[in-house]
């Protein structure tokens, strides 16, 4: 029934909200093109070595390398059927183009045959079977040719091609001058292709006759592009790999999480105000002076993904509070309020300790997505889709912006804070306001995370407000 229920979901991606959530990790010396998976083991694969490891534990038990100059010169995406791992191969950058389909046996890891294609549409990046028939991809990239040549063949058990299609302008266009590094049909039937640096897994639709892929969704996921691979064992559970890290990287493809409605549009139920507060086009409308909008039902809890809608008036400064003292997703207009010169009191930055990676706000006038994610000493803050904040406040590197807002009156190790919506003076608006817990085998998605930098005249100013809190403290 479970399995059943979830490839229900699956054959709605269009609709549906897929969501990845990384599991767990594990290093891997040939995690540098792909990975492939069985029963109890996964295996790494680089250009002309494979390594064999434990899924339960990670270690390493056999592997295979071939000679820098033999005749294995670039394997790519993997796949185990019958107890023998299949690697696409090819001879990229080489012209022409060479591609093959190498095989190991599993217990043994030594090569026991091949199958070389003639004249081969591309190189070969992935391979996959389903209802009998075997389905390749043949990339193209732009430092020798042409991407959107690119292309997705059906053969049958003999090879013999039985069908051809081609990807959308579009998705060549996320491919970036590159190709489809993996590709496999997984839940639902639908089939899963990566590219080769982007966090995105890409759901299509194979028409029965030739022509074109249909893009139906995209679902963000941890590893950057590259090969991967469905344990077939376990529902939705994907191997992928992050080649800048060595590391095979395990998660899991579902339905999106369950949130709570913390506003249904219309009354003021488990909220407290002073009445300056009042609901317009199903949004809370902060009219008046008069304080903050508290939700009061709850606190927020100490693991929790928070998602709200929010939009400014002109030179609007406001912010949404969600853990006790000075934790503050900072909503401003950016353009108009004097608090926008410093990044670290912009839209979507911890205010007073944090600026965001860039300005991702959208015109003023326009609703804008928020989202705050925290978990553990993790802190992530998104706009409008956009990961803008990344960090763990223990992380030595951020000891002076963490200092900041120590210094502003905040206990980073604080928990059980009420959420409230802040009124500074100018009228905001917001909608859309949903909250979770995040469980605890949920591991956030980390990223490399890089702050705007303050410019000198807003940093003086700084400098200056943080000497004055300084010395009232002494007081």
């Amino acid at each position: 029934m479970r399995t059943l229920a979830f490839l229900l979901i699956c054959q709605l991606a269009s609709a549906v909200e897929l969501q990845h959530t990384e599991l767990r990790r594990f290093k891997a010396a040939e995690a540098n093109q792909g990975v492939a998976v069985d029963a109890q083991h996964f295996y790494a694969i680089t250009n002309h070595a494979i390594g064999k490891y434990r899924k339960d534990n990670g270690e390493r038990v056999a592997g295979w390398e071939g000679a820098k100059d033999g005749r294995i010169k670039h394997l790519n995406a993997g796949l185990v059927l019958d107890g023998k791992l299949y690697c696409a191969h090819s001879n990229f950058p080489a012209l022409p183009e060479e591609s093959s389909v190498e095989i190991w046996d599993t217990t043994t890891m030594q090569p026991v045959d091949k199958h070389a294609f003639e004249q081969p549409p591309g190189s070969l990046t992935w391979v996959d079977r389903k209802d009998g028939a075997w389905f390749a991809c043949f990339a193209h990239y732009k430092q020798t040719s042409d991407p959107a040549k690119s292309c997705v063949v059906k053969f049958n058990h003999q090879w013999q091609e039985q069908a051809r299609w081609s990807f959308p302008t579009k998705l060549i266009e996320r491919f970036a001058g590159m190709s489809s590094s993996g590709g496999s049909f997984g839940p639902g039937g639908h089939l899963f292709v990566t590219g080769h640096d982007a966090k995105e897994l890409y759901v299509i639709d194979v028409p029965t006759s030739r022509g074109e892929l249909k893009w139906i969704s995209t679902i963000p996921i941890s590893a950057a592009g590259q090969a991967f691979a469905w344990d077939r064992g376990e529902d939705g559970v994907l191997y992928s790999i992050q080649r800048k890290t060595k590391e095979v990287i395990v998660s899991r493809i579902s339905a999106g999480p369950v949130f709570e409605s913390l506003f249904d549009g219309k009354t003021f139920t488990g909220w407290e105000q002073s009445g300056n507060w009042v609901i317009e086009d199903g949004a809370f409308y902060r009219k008046a002076k008069g304080g903050s909008l508290t939700y009061t039902v709850k606190p927020v809890p100490d693991d929790f993904e928070l998602r709200f809608e929010w939009k400014v008036s002109k030179g609007c400064n406001s912010g949404v509070y969600y853990r006790p003292s000075q934790y503050e997703y900072q909503v401003l207009d950016n353009v108009n309020s004097p608090y926008g010169e410093n990044p670290r009191q912009a839209a979507a930055s911890l205010f007073f300790c944090m600026a965001p990676s860039k300005d991702a706000t959208k015109s003023l006038g326009e609703w804008n997505e928020g989202r705050v994610m925290c978990k553990g000493t993790v802190i992530q803050h998104w706009l409008n889709g956009e990961k803008v904040i990344d960090f763990d406040y223990t992380d030595p590197k951020w000891t002076k912006e963490v200092e900041l807002l120590r210094i502003r009156g905040a206990d980073l190790n604080a928990r059980g804070g009420k959420l409230w919506l802040q009124d500074h003076g100018q009228d905001v608006w917001f909608r859309n306001i949903q909250l979770r817990t995040i469980p605890e085998d949920e591991l956030l998605a980390r990223s490399d995370f890089t702050p705007m930098p303050i410019p000198p005249a807003a940093l003086a100013k700084e400098n200056e407000r943080v000497k004055k809190m300084l010395e009232a403290k002494k007081k």
